[in-house]
Parts: C-alpha cells; sequence; structure tokens
C-alpha cells in the first residue's frame, strides 16, 4: 500500500513540474513575426556566403560610411539614438551579428571576434563600401579594432564604447566560460523579468532600461535561434592579450565610456586601452554604464560627431 502511495505522489509530482514546465516554455516567433517586428522589408537583408544579414542603411548615399556594431546580446536597434543624428550627415550601416536579431545563427556554428571581422569584410564588400569609420561596443569594439588591425586600409577612424578585448569578471586571458545554468535554460524559458535582471545593471542608472528597452530585447532574444546563439558564442569566447595587434592601429581613435561601468570597467580598463593605442583620445560619462549609447544617446553624441568632423 505504502508502495502505491508513493508512486502515486511521484506521479503527482511529475504531473505538476511538467505542466509548470509547459506553462514557462518560451518558444521562438516565427521568422515571419520576428521581420514584422524589427525589419522594414526585404531592402533590409543582405546575403553574404551563407549567411543572410539584417542590415539597415539611413542617410546620404554620397556621404563618408559610419559603421556600426552592436554589442553580445544586442541588436541594430541599439544605436538608434546616435543613427538618428549621424545620419544626417553620414551614410550610416548597421547590422546584426551572426547570432543576433534576424541575422540569425551561423550555419557553420562558428563565433568569435576574427569571424565576425571576416564576415564584416564581406559584407563591407557586398555593399560596395571600400572605406569605413567603425562604431562598435563591448563585443561590436572589439570586431571594430580587431577589423581594423586586420584590414587598416579599409579604416578611416574608429570610435570604440566600452571595446573588449581585455580580461572581464571572470574571465581571464586564454580562459573560456561555461553558461550558468540559468542562462542555459534561456532557450527554452524567457519572460521579461529575466530580461530586466540581466541587462538593466549595465546602466549606470539601471531605471532608464525602461518597458520600451526590455520588450525590445525580449522579442529580439525570441527571434528564431537566437537564445541557443548566444549560449554557443559565450562557450566560444576567448580572450587573448590585444596588446600587440592594438599598437599596429593607427586609425585616429575615440575611446568612449560610462564611468559606472563595471562589466569592461571603467577603473582600469580604459587605460589599457589608451597606452596600447598610439592614436587615441579617451571621453567618459558620469552616471553612465556600459552601454552609454542606449542609455543616454542625446548627450554621448556629441562627442562622437565632433570627434568625426575633426
Amino acid at each position: 500500500m505504502l508502495g502505491r502511495i508513493l508512486l502515486g505522489l511521484l506521479a503527482l509530482v511529475l504531473l505538476v513540474l511538467g505542466g509548470l514546465v509547459a506553462w514557462l516554455y518560451t518558444p521562438d516567433r516565427s521568422r515571419g513575426a520576428a521581420e514584422a517586428r524589427f525589419s522594414r522589408g526585404p531592402q533590409d537583408f543582405v546575403t553574404v556566403g551563407d549567411m543572410r544579414f539584417h542590415v539597415r542603411q539611413e542617410g546620404p548615399a554620397g556621404a563618408p560610411v559610419l559603421v556600426m556594431i552592436h554589442g553580445n546580446a544586442s541588436q541594430l536597434q541599439s544605436w538608434d539614438g546616435w543613427a538618428a543624428d549621424l545620419s544626417r550627415d553620414y551614410r550610416v550601416i548597421r547590422y546584426d551579428l551572426a547570432g543576433h536579431g534576424l541575422t540569425g545563427p551561423d550555419p557553420a556554428g562558428s563565433y568569435g571576434p576574427e569571424r565576425d571581422a571576416a564576415q564584416l569584410l564581406a559584407l563591407l564588400d557586398a555593399l560596395g563600401v571600400q572605406r569605413a569609420s567603425l562604431i562598435g561596443n563591448s563585443l561590436g569594439g572589439q570586431i571594430a579594432w580587431t577589423f581594423a588591425a586586420a584590414h587598416p586600409d579599409r579604416v578611416e577612424k574608429l570610435v570604440l564604447v566600452a571595446p573588449g578585448g581585455y580580461p572581464l569578471p571572470g574571465i581571464g586571458f586564454g580562459q573560456t566560460v561555461e553558461p550558468p545554468a540559468a542562462a542555459k535554460l534561456r532557450p527554452y524559458i524567457l519572460n521579461k523579468q529575466t530580461v530586466r535582471l540581466t541587462l538593466s545593471p549595465l546602466y549606470g542608472d539601471p531605471s532608464r532600461f525602461g518597458p520600451e528597452a526590455v520588450d525590445r530585447y525580449y522579442e529580439s532574444w525570441r527571434s528564431p535561434g537566437v537564445r541557443q546563439a548566444g549560449l554557443d558564442r559565450v562557450r566560444a569566447y576567448r580572450i587573448e592579450d590585444p596588446t600587440d595587434r592594438l599598437r599596429s592601429i593607427q586609425a585616429p581613435t575615440l575611446l568612449v565610456w560610462g564611468e559606472k561601468d563595471w562589466l569592461v570597467a571603467f577603473a582600469t580598463t580604459p587605460a589599457k586601452f589608451q597606452a596600447a593605442l598610439p592614436n587615441s583620445r579617451l571621453v567618459s560619462f558620469p552616471g553612465l554604464g556600459h552601454m552609454p549609447q542606449e542609455e543616454d544617446p542625446a548627450t554621448t553624441v556629441h562627442a562622437v560627431r565632433a570627434f568625426l568632423a575633426e
């Protein structure tokens, strides 16, 4: 009798757990629904090899070119504020990296700044861009300087917004990271509170990461394959000492930092980049965090505009 009772209780527990998992399960949105949410139409897609990039181009066709590269877990909309201002005088090109937004996963399942830089080269060739200034945040900044070191003839100027390349919390040179257990559930279970708790600490003032930003990231992360690609990219990420490559870059470089950035720590990291980059200077913003172009675009874009106009 006791055995039957225990089996009945186990069956009940499994039934409840199964129902809870089914209730929490958050599937990807369909490709059509994701594109309806974030693209303007077929003109926003450029196929390069086996990749179909989501690309947004704005501004005068014959103007100097700016390429904006977002950070990890983000999408091209990260640059909305800066693009609206700078596209008055520049041809602004921004795109979703492989594994992000509407570009979706790399069919080869391969990720890393060097591969991203190679894909950027192919994308610029497809768009007929021979020379551009690159603007990148976090991972996007690492991709920008990686590209500049490999293809100096293709780069006019660099704007590096809290760029990656030196050790991060928990990631030293030569190390890889296994995503935490909670992150491994993200391809299956996602809600807006998780998005808020994950990203709002990257702002200097977390309250500025409001409902519109939460909704944008939540819907973007539900684009087909993006959440699993995010885990694959984290597992592939590995930092090697960038100093020698940075020293080879001659392009004028503006380093942009929020002084409350703890991820790419303002207290220690800008000095490393300034010491390595021979033609660089720093502008910083009190009260802002890791994504100043999102947190306060109206204030931060002025320094970028002045630098580009020099």
